[in-house]
């Protein structure tokens, strides 16, 4: 059985790298996408288990991103999970996507793994 494969979005190479470093160590199939419009591209060629996304990239931001996801019909049942600095779009973001589905930086590791493993079943899915 193939790992739960988990799309990054994030354009602080920093933040992407500790993610992806992150979610590896845990098992999960990670990719990996610098901007929002690569985000799009590489959720519908890889149709992760779960989006992790940043707000504020340069070209396509996040909001937009979500909404293209969700206007998808390949993707729209994907899991999005937020990770962001941009605290004002904090309240915003989690009466869409639900308390426990927004994360600001710096967030707590241990929560977020506890979050992604809940929502996709595992680096296994579970199975």
């Amino acid at each position: 059985m193939s790992a739960t494969r988990v799309l990054v979005v994030e354009d602080d190479p920093s933040v992407r790298g500790l993610l992806h470093t992150l979610l590896s160590a845990e098992g999960y199939d990670v990719v990996t996408a610098s901007d929002g419009l690569a985000g799009l591209v590489k959720a519908a060629a890889t149709r992760p288990a779960l989006i992790l996304l940043d707000l504020m990239m340069p070209d396509l931001g996040g909001v937009r991103v979500l909404e293209e996801v969700r206007d998808d019909p390949e993707l729209a049942d994907t899991p999005v999970v937020v990770v962001t600095g941009k605290v004002d779009a904090v309240p915003g973001m989690r009466d869409l996507l639900g308390e426990e589905r927004v994360f600001v930086k710096p967030f707590a590791v241990a929560e977020l793994l506890s979050r992604v493993a809940e929502i996709t079943g595992g680096p296994d899915g579970g199975g």
